[in-house]
């Protein structure tokens, strides 16, 4: 039965090694940045919608199966940031 596993950064480590005990070593896993509890609902939606494809891809077997399908989703309190740039105020 198709399935889609969802893990943040923070437990890839752990679904890995859950997955090696259970025997399926391949077990695609999507990867979402992490931490996930300070999110709003807009920003989880955002989160959901950049993993549609991967979750699409892994339940109909539509293409090739990745082992880790890390989602390309930057972390809201990343955005907020300064870059190096910015904190040495070098200009572009």
């Amino acid at each position: 039965m198709p399935t889609s596993t969802i893990v943040s950064t923070a437990f890839h480590r752990h679904g890995r090694l859950a997955a090696k005990n259970l025997h399926i070593d391949e077990l695609p896993l999507i990867v979402t940045p992490h931490p996930l509890n300070d999110l709003t609902p807009e920003q989880v939606k955002d989160l959901a919608r950049a993993c549609y494809p991967a979750i699409v891809r892994q339940l109909t077997g539509a293409a090739a199966q990745q082992k880790d399908d890390i989602i390309a989703f930057i972390h809201p309190n990343a955005r907020s940031r300064p870059t190096g740039a910015q904190l040495t105020g070098a200009k572009s």
